[in-house]
């Protein structure tokens, strides 16, 4: 399901940093368990998602692509 067009190296570039990003968030959401109030954990795990979702934007992209020409 991937595209033929080639990315760009800051495409890939940014793609490394949202995956790094989610990565880290994720770790200080579980190092502050014990100390942060429940609703900080629950926004930074919810940001870690996010961030691994930028990641993933051009998987995405590719997947609803598919499903647009499948359903066409």
């Amino acid at each position: 399901m991937s595209s033929k067009r080639t990315r760009s190296m800051g495409e890939m570039i940014s793609t490394v940093c949202f995956f790094g990003m989610s990565a880290w968030i994720a770790l200080e959401a579980l190092a502050l368990m014990s100390v942060a109030p429940k609703w900080q954990i629950y926004g930074l795990f919810g940001a870690s998602i996010m961030c691994l979702l930028g990641g993933l934007r051009f998987v995405i992209a590719d997947m609803a692509t598919a499903l647009q020409r499948r359903f066409k």
